[in-house]
C-alpha cells in the first residue's frame, strides 16, 4: 500500500517539474517575442525624435551657412552640438548606452537653442510625447 501512495506522490512531483519546464520554456519564447516587438518599437520612437533633432539642427546649420545674420554664432554652437550629440548615440542595443539619458541632453540642447532662436518648441514638436 505504501508503494502505490510513494508512486502517487512521485507521479505527483514528475508532473510538476515537467508542466514547470514546459512553462519555463514557452515563457522564454513568448517574453522573447515580446521583448523583441517592444524594441522595435522603442527603438523607432528613438530613431524618429533622433531624426527630428538632427534634421532640424541641420536645417538651421544651412541656414546659418546662407544668411549668417540670421543665427547667432552662440545658437550655432549650440546647433552643432546636437547634432554631434545625435551622432554619438549608438546605434546598436547597448544597455551601457544610456538612451534616455542622451535624449533628455539632446532636449534639453534643443529647448535651450529654440529659445536662443525665438523659436517656439510647441510649434516645431510635441515634446511632451518624447518622455522616455
Amino acid at each position: 500500500m505504501d508503494d502505490l501512495f510513494e508512486r502517487a506522490i512521485n507521479a505527483e512531483e514528475e508532473y510538476e517539474r515537467a508542466g514547470y519546464a514546459e512553462g519555463l520554456a514557452a515563457g522564454e519564447a513568448i517574453g522573447a517575442e515580446e521583448g523583441r516587438e517592444l524594441g522595435l518599437e522603442y527603438g523607432y520612437d528613438i530613431g524618429k525624435d533622433l531624426g527630428f533633432y538632427r534634421g532640424w539642427a541641420q536645417e538651421w546649420l544651412r541656414a546659418a551657412a546662407a544668411h549668417p545674420d540670421l543665427v547667432p554664432a552662440r545658437a550655432q554652437k549650440k546647433l552643432q552640438a546636437i547634432v554631434d550629440a545625435v551622432n554619438d548615440v549608438p546605434t546598436v542595443n547597448d544597455e551601457n548606452a544610456h538612451f534616455g539619458e542622451r535624449l533628455k541632453a539632446i532636449q534639453l540642447k534643443f529647448k535651450t537653442v529654440s529659445a536662443t532662436l525665438g523659436v517656439s518648441v510647441a510649434t516645431e514638436l510635441p515634446t511632451e510625447s518624447l518622455s522616455y
